[in-house]
């Protein structure tokens, strides 16, 4: 029978209705998709000198986890396995990408762990900042000793390295000078008849006497042997300007107000006060010192000085001492410079000799915080024509510092924030691009440390002086300079910490540094050339 259309709108209602009471009855739906796995980063430690960076990884949301990736920002760094849960693990210093130019020496970091599951799931956490710097060798301080980190000084290398540092144990309380290990032990002590301070100088062991040297600007100094012993100290009432150690062990101290003495390395009076062997008085003016003493291979002892002769005229001088008898040689001091200012006063420049003693560098300020350094002859007066060796182009910045190195064929002049790296034999600028390599943000270049006989060149960085009291360096800077070629000096790495750090060559010529509790060996710079080429 045929029906109406009514009816048959309504059968087909109903026969949709019972077929979807079958689809519901008969299949049930796909579960929900699972909510994606959680993965949190921590690096304990922000900022690393040492052989790896740690790292902890927090992960739940799997029932297996496959894998732990780690990278950094978008390049991929190691796979680590993890059951799930807390996880820590570390990065050795071979897994950094240090050619990287967004990571560098040290290692700028930017840190993010991903965790996939089992069942192909994966998620990734925040990012964390991180810096590392590799080293040969770390060791925490055994004794703990907050000792200040600079100054600093190395006695034989390697895991037999042991360590030179002060304290003041309680505030306006004696000195005290420390040798310790980072192998263990106690940690030996002396109190110091000096003040030490972030100014304190400790020369290199010297090679037949084995003692060292220690003193301070506007002090006294010592002379303390192997056996962490002092074997002489100066007249209380001498107070040291610079100090160069004698080719027998003893000092030569030009003082404060502009004598200069020799004093013994060995006590002979039985009161610790080394015999004054000879005291040589300029029959002039005293005027200011340029650079430390230098003593030639002849035993001759030469001291450069500025010396003011009217309102705007002064001269550089250079004096040769004999080192036996303090007999001033030639008569007369020798005038290498002539210096006449605008001004009712003279700039003092900054100075230092070449290692033979044949040449006197010397840095000039000019105006607008610009500086120039010439290579004066040292036995020649006038530095004029052949008794000028070069001149600079102008520098940006006031030199501060002069120091020579790689066995005298290259010269770093450092003014407050920079450091220019010049041939030695032409003056000639070897930094790369011409630019300068500086000193982070507002901190001054603090030391210069020439790493002879190589090309090494380092120097630490800090805030500057707050009035007369030294600061503490914060920030090492290596730079990287083959000779062979045309020496283009680049900035090979850079370490910053929060609190301080000091840095000092061991016996083998390595560096080390000192920060907080650390001791850490730097890797040759060959080791950080190849990480970063």
């Amino acid at each position: 029978m045929l029906h109406p259309p009514v009816t048959r709108r309504a059968w087909r209602t109903a026969l949709v209705f019972v077929s979807g009471l079958t689809i519901s009855c008969g299949d049930d739906p796909p579960p929900p998709t699972p909510d994606p796995p959680q993965v949190a980063l921590t690096v304990p430690e922000g900022t690393v000198a040492g052989l790896s960076l740690k790292l902890i990884a927090t992960i739940s949301g799997c029932e297996k986890v496959n894998t732990l990736n780690i990278y950094d920002r978008t390049t991929f760094l190691k796979a680590f396995p993890s059951g799930g849960g807390t996880t820590n693990f570390e990065l050795l210093a071979s897994d950094i990408p240090y050619s990287n130019p967004l990571v560098g020496l040290a290692a700028s970091l930017s840190l993010t762990a991903e965790v996939v599951c089992d069942d192909g799931r994966k998620n990734t956490s925040l990012p964390q900042p991180a810096t590392f710097f590799p080293v040969s060798r770390a060791s925490d301080d055994p004794q703990g000793l907050q000792v200040y980190a600079f100054p600093l000084a190395v006695d034989g290398s390697g895991s037999t390295a042991t360590f030179l540092s002060c304290l003041k144990t309680t505030p306006g309380g004696i000195e005290t000078m420390y040798r310790h290990n980072a192998s263990g032990g106690a940690a030996g002590t002396l109190q110091v008849p000096t003040l030490c301070n972030a100014s304190t100088v400790i020369t290199p062991r010297h090679a037949t006497t084995g003692k060292r040297w220690v003193y301070t600007p506007g002090y006294g100094a010592f002379a303390i042997d192997r056996d962490f012993k002092i074997t002489s100290r100066t007249p209380v009432d001498l107070a040291v300007e610079d100090l160069t150690v004698n080719t027998d062990g003893d000092a030569l101290i030009r003082s404060v107000p502009g004598p200069i003495y020799r004093i013994s390395h060995d006590t002979q009076d039985g009161l610790g006060i080394g015999v004054t062997k000879w005291k040589y008085t300029r029959q002039i003016a005293i005027g200011g010192p340029i650079g430390p003493l230098l003593v030639r291979s002849d035993g001759r002892v030469l001291v450069a000085s500025h010396v003011a002769t009217s309102e705007n005229r002064a001269n550089v001088i250079v004096e040769e001492l004999d080192a036996s008898n303090g007999n001033l040689e030639g008569g007369e001091p020798i005038i290498i410079r002539e210096i006449l200012s605008p001004t009712t006063s003279t700039p003092l420049p900054v100075g230092t000799f070449s290692s033979d003693g044949s040449l006197l560098y010397l840095g000039f300020a000019l105006p607008e915080d610009k500086s120039q350094v010439i290579a004066c002859v040292a036995n020649v007066r006038g530095c004029q024509g052949s008794a000028s060796k070069w001149v600079t182009g102008v520098l940006t910045g006031s030199v501060k510092q002069i120091a020579t190195y790689a066995n005298g064929s290259r010269v770093a002049a450092a003014t407050t924030q920079r450091v220019w790296l010049l041939d030695g034999t032409t003056g000639v600028v070897r930094n790369r691009e011409g630019r300068s390599v500086d000193a982070n943000g507002a901190l001054h270049v603090k030391y210069l440390l020439p790493a002879n006989p190589t090309s090494d060149l380092f120097f630490l960085n800090g805030p500057a002086a707050q009035g007369s009291t030294a600061t503490l360096p914060v920030e090492l800077v290596g730079v990287d300079q083959t000779l062979g070629s045309a020496a283009e000096g680049r900035e090979l790495f850079r370490y910053q910490v929060s609190v301080s750090m000091g840095a000092a060559f061991d016996e083998n010529n390595r560096l080390w540094m000192r920060t907080n509790q650390k001791l850490l060996e730097l890797q040759t710079t060959s080791q950080y050339r190849s990480a970063r080429p």
